[in-house]
């Protein structure tokens, strides 16, 4: 599909694009068999082109490392671009390898540098963009707590607040998710990101009424908030 036909005639991406997005992401949600008290979730997806599970179990991790270290310039360059196109395709990458179900390269895309982008793409004006960016750093935030840590030191914290009360109710319930890991990592991270006032506009999504992923999701993420 020519990737133009994302866009209305303003510029701003179509919300059927969105909903199928967040369709791929709702089916692969039911897959998960973690246990909701988890305090951390990554956010799977069925592979689509690049790099796939089975491909990286074919491969050997020597040669997924190779193939990894030939995409990443492209990729960290579309992610820079001025082009709206190329930041999505980029940030789509991304978002498809840090969700593989398996040995997701998460170290790898921190070492490359492009966290504080994802981070400035949260403010974006195009909700899928958000949203790309907004998945991509939820998954490096289920990872260990030095990579918890990155997140929080590239000042993603206050945005994801922010887009709690987003008027796109896909990218509200990604930070909902982005903001649980957080949290989950450990009693410190728990109060930072209450001391950023994540819990008011928590309660308000629980309060009003949303669909059942996203109520699943702010309430696993309010569990986090109330860990000792």
């Amino acid at each position: 599909m020519d990737r133009r036909s994302t866009y209305k005639s303003k510029g701003v991406f179509k919300t059927d694009e969105l909903r199928r997005r967040r369709e791929e992401q709702t089916v692969e949600i039911r897959r998960q068999k973690r246990d909701e008290s988890l305090a951390k979730k990554r956010n799977f997806n069925v592979p689509s082109g690049g790099l796939s599970d089975s491909e990286d179990d074919d491969q050997g991790p020597s040669a997924f490392q190779e193939q990894l270290q030939e995409q990443f310039p492209g990729m960290i360059r579309d992610l820079y671009s001025e082009s709206l196109d190329e930041q999505l395709a980029s940030a789509t990458k991304f978002r498809k390898l840090l969700s593989k179900e398996r040995n997701p390269p998460i170290k790898e895309v921190i070492e490359c540098g492009v966290v504080p982008r994802f981070v400035e793409l949260l403010d974006s004006t195009h909700s899928v963009i958000q949203f790309e960016a907004s998945w991509a750093l939820t998954n490096i935030a289920s990872g260990s707590s030095d990579q918890t840590q990155v997140v929080i030191d590239s000042q993603a914290v206050p945005i994801f607040v922010k887009l709690l009360t987003n008027d796109n109710l896909d990218v509200r319930e990604q930070a909902v998710w982005a903001l649980g890991n957080i949290a989950g990592d450990s009693p410190r991270c728990r109060d930072f990101v209450l001391s950023l006032g994540a819990l008011e506009p928590l309660l308000m999504l629980l309060n009003e009424n949303h669909k059942l992923s996203m109520l699943r999701n702010a309430t696993w993420t309010l569990s986090n908030f109330c860990r000792g």
